[in-house]
């Protein structure tokens, strides 16, 4: 019953808070916390952070102040955490609790988040702080509802289509910074997506999960375009009255009720206004010459790149329909890696993300013959490459900042060559005398060189644009830039006589240029990805670029923050967010406390159950703290019944990464032991094949008071199925031979209201096993359709076929 009721409080959490990791408790306690407040916000930074209060207290309160002008409404104090606990580039809001969290790594050129670098912290946060204000957009609709824990409530529900959430978040990030409507990736991606018979696709975007690809997510892509065609071609203040007017109704407006509502107009004509507006840029490049017509070496698509060579053949990642997503040589699949180098005497170079104590680092390994693992270089790796077949050249962040250093791979010494400082490199090619390679230190990404001999670092260009993807071969640097009308096409500077070239012109664009036996291999971009095409050199259609200029300027020193952590108060996490809910279960009907911490990393609560004629009552609470523990007592009639779970998640590499889960349950009958059980779960290499995540192999086992048993499973895919034999046998007898499989047979995406409802795929699951020692099959079959309810909910639908056992 305990168990039972543990299901349903932890329903009612996530319902209520979304998340369970706003930052990592114990990173938190470990760095020493600070704490500082201003006007509207309560900042909350490790230790070695101290520098971010200062740069985002200078725009902090004033943006809450336009912000609020804007949307109308006042969400109250807002707490915002900075931790360096993670290697990605990321950041979220949780607006209903008015939180913000905040990673302080920048991001590289290719991802399309615009070249704020240095001001990559003030950009993030006034994203995030538009999905605060635009969450909490209804609380003037819901002024009248008495109780905050009931407003709360509804607030979290998220009635609102995650494309408005990305694309106004964008619009701000915009309006306010050098946002996304001005960078060049991005809207290549955009104009792609509305050429192509695809569009328009926006209810793919409203919140719940799709299996459909996008290069940017479809929230945020549409999303943009709306926000950004909406205010350009009727104003703001018509982008606010459609907003407030979708937000003045809880269940029953969607965009295309309250467009048409506002303007007059037709939003199926406002659809084709953004599609012809779009095909007559289209045509405008073409007639300029631009072409869409680059030939495909393989069927390659969707985020395939980073071609490499060790001069011989071509290395990339690939994915393919039907293949195993991973780094390719040639037709060859060569690991599970995607960030990757060769040397030309075939060292690999690749780096692994590892997640352990909640803490997401990057390590990058040298593949080798060694027995058990491969040799670690370096942690806390962001860009990296080859310079010889014996020295490396890399970069690692810590705590916002980037280091470059040259190590060489014979005696593992290491040389720092740029210090640590505020800046990001996208990628580094060498002759083993010079690096190379491309750079943000201020907002702008341009050329560099390192003269490794005398140790010069000097800026070959200066300019608005952004020169990224390096490669060096002979006298040429070849590159992708986005010097002609925004478009990133592949260019070449030749080193001695000075002189700059372009050499692809793509519509879309095309990027990451590498030299074999004088073929020039690179990617383009279309709606459906990227692909891998080839030119050779003594065919291509040169056109002399005046315009840009390459210098050698002296680099100056990257920017550097200061750290002053005694300014600030220590951080202690206390519990902050108090609701009352209600508790419904077996025909009983109650009220429960909950009481979470700021943090959301601790928190208790209790309740009453009743169905009239018994009662009982229902305590328990949680503790994220190296370990995730929880604990739930019911007391009633027949006394005490306490469940007290314990587990921890693990991730190493060797070879390949496994995942390994410990956990412990014990329950309890007043304070006798009713039952125990310890558990592990370790699975090998998880890799992907389209959208579908299959492993090499998982090994499962329990042991409890009553018997012990193991599991162990393989799944494949074949002819689109994923089939996934098993073998399961415990100590009271029972030896199970089976498989389970599922296909998806049906794939409508059929759209109501927006994308407020959905009805997205149908798949055909099983499940078939034979028991040998007794001798008994069983088969089941279901059908389950998959829909999306209220924009973010996915709900699948089980309908049984066969349901067979002898």
């Amino acid at each position: 019953m305990g168990k039972k009721i543990l299901i349903v409080i932890i329903a009612l959490l996530n319902v209520m808070i979304f998340s369970t990791n706003i930052y990592n408790f114990e990173y938190s306690l470990k760095n020493n916390s600070r704490v500082a407040e201003t006007k509207y916000f309560k900042f909350i930074f490790e230790k070695n952070l101290s520098y971010i209060f200062p740069v985002l207290n200078k725009v902090a309160d004033k943006l809450y102040e336009n912000y609020e002008d804007f949307y109308e409404t006042s969400p109250g104090s807002i707490t915002v955490f900075v931790y360096d606990d993670v290697d990605f580039v990321n950041s979220f809001a949780i607006p209903h609790l008015n939180i913000i969290r905040l990673y302080v790594n920048q991001p590289d050129s290719s991802i399309g988040l615009t070249e704020n670098v240095r001001t990559w912290l003030p950009f993030v946060f006034s994203h995030e702080l538009n999905h605060v204000f635009y969450g909490n957009m209804r609380n003037k609709y819901i002024d009248w509802i008495p109780y905050d824990f009931i407003k709360k409530g509804l607030l979290s529900m998220n009635w609102q289509p995650s494309y408005l959430h990305e694309g106004l978040s964008i619009y701000m990030e915009s309006k306010y910074f050098k946002g996304r409507f001005e960078d060049s990736i991005f809207n290549m991606y955009l104009m792609a997506e509305i050429i192509s018979n695809k569009y328009p696709e926006y209810y793919l975007g409203s919140g719940s999960m799709t299996d459909k690809w996008s290069p940017a997510g479809f929230n945020y892509m549409y999303g943009a375009i709306f926000t950004k065609e909406i205010s350009e071609k009727y104003g703001e203040e018509t982008l606010k009255k459609i907003i407030q007017d979708m937000n003045s109704k809880l269940f029953f407006n969607t965009i295309k009720y309250s467009f048409e509502k506002v303007t007059g107009e037709k939003w199926k004509d406002f659809l084709l206004y953004i599609k012809v507006k779009y095909k007559n840029l289209y045509l405008g490049r073409s007639e300029k010459g631009y072409k869409d017509n680059y030939k495909p070496l393989n069927n390659a698509f969707h985020y395939t790149g980073n071609l490499n060579t060790d001069g011989e053949k071509l290395y990339y990642y690939g994915e393919f329909e039907n293949k195993i997503k991973g780094v390719y040589k040639g037709d060859e699949y060569v690991g599970n890696y995607r960030k990757f180098s060769i040397s030309k005497d075939g060292k690999l170079l690749y780096l692994s993300s590892i997640t352990n104590n909640n803490e997401n680092r990057n390590i990058l390994y040298l593949k080798c013959d060694c027995p058990l693992s491969d040799k670690i270089i370096a942690n806390r790796v962001r860009s990296f490459n080859f310079i010889d077949n014996n020295r490396v050249v890399y970069t690692t962040i810590k705590n916002g900042f980037t280091t470059t250093y040259i190590m060489d791979l014979r005696t593992g010494n290491k040389e720092k060559i740029i210090s640590e400082g505020y800046y990001v490199i996208n990628n580094f090619t060498s002759n083993g005398k010079e690096v190379y390679f491309s750079a943000n230190f201020d907002n702008t990404t341009d050329i560099y060189k390192y003269e490794i001999e005398t140790g010069n670092l000097l800026r070959l260009t200066r300019n608005q644009y952004t020169e990224r993807d390096l490669f060096l071969y002979n006298d040429y640097l070849y590159f992708s830039a986005d010097y002609e009308d925004n478009i990133y096409n592949i260019y070449r500077y030749n080193i001695k006589n000075k002189k700059l070239e372009k050499i692809t012109n793509h519509i879309y664009g095309t990027f990451n240029p590498v030299i074999i036996k004088e073929k020039l291999y690179f990617i383009f971009y279309d709606e459906n990805g990227y692909h891998i095409s080839t030119l050779n050199l003594d065919n291509l259609s040169k056109k002399l670029i005046e315009t840009v200029e390459f210098n050698e300027y002296i680099a100056v020193s990257p920017l550097i923050y200061h750290m002053k952590p005694d300014k600030y108060s220590k951080y202690e996490e206390k519990t902050k967010y108090n609701y009352i809910i209600p508790l419904v279960y077996n025909n009983k009907i109650g009220v429960g406390y909950i009481s979470l911490s700021e943090g959301l990393n601790y928190g208790f609560g209790a309740g009453v159950l009743t169905d009239i004629n018994n009662t009982s009552m229902i305590v328990g609470g949680y503790l994220n703290l190296y370990t995730n523990n929880f604990i739930l007592s019911t007391i009633g009639n027949e006394g005490i019944y306490t469940d007290i779970s314990i587990s921890k998640d693990f991730q190493f590499y060797l070879k390949s990464k496994y995942y390994l889960t410990i956990s412990n349950n014990l329950q309890l009958h007043n304070i006798s032991p009713v039952s125990n059980t310890f558990s592990i779960n370790i699975t090998n290499n998880p890799y992907y094949i389209n959208s579908i995540q299959l492993y090499n192999y998982n090994v499962s086992m329990n042991i409890n008071n009553a018997y012990t048993s193991i599991n162990i499973s393989k799944p494949f895919y074949v002819f689109s199925f994923v089939t996934t034999p098993y073998g399961y046998y415990d100590t009271s007898g029972n030896l199970v031979l089976g498989t389970s499989f599922s296909k998806k047979i049906w794939n409508p995406d059929i759209s109501i209201f927006d994308g407020k409802f959905r009805f997205d795929n149908l798949y055909l699951t099983g499940n078939i096993s034979y028991n040998i020692p007794f001798h008994k099959t069983t088969c089941g079959i279901s059908l389950i359709f998959n829909f999306t309810e209220f924009y973010w909910a996915n709900v699948p639908i089980p309908i049984k076929i066969i349901d067979f056992s002898n």
